[in-house]
């Protein structure tokens, strides 16, 4: 959504992230939101649009790697068609990784 306003103030809207800047100027100039609109345009219910217009930050989730990430090959043999060793059940798999490949 792009608006243009007669003060020289040009403001474009990408994201839900833009939106407190984006009151900030409508609260300047004394202008309503409209809020139906700006969840129309951006693809979200409007009870969103005003939850990140009241200043909303969304937590930062961090990329965290699997234990069994660093077994991925041995896995992988494991359960390929060439394994002589058939593994029916997780539990199964996962006692085997424990006591032969050191998985904790």
């Amino acid at each position: 959504m792009y608006i243009s306003l007669n003060v020289d103030v040009d403001f474009e809207i990408n994201s839900l992230l833009d939106l407190p800047k984006f009151k900030q100027i409508m609260e300047h100039m004394k202008m309503k939101i409209n809020k139906s609109k700006l969840a129309e345009e951006l693809g979200v219910d409007r009870r969103t649009v005003e939850k990140y217009l009241n200043g909303f930050v969304p937590k930062r989730t961090r990329k965290k790697s699997s234990k069994i990430d660093e077994y991925y090959e041995v896995i992988a043999a494991l359960l390929s068609e060439d394994s002589k060793q058939v593994f029916y059940y997780r539990r199964v798999l996962w006692q085997y990784l424990r006591d032969n490949h050191g998985l904790e």
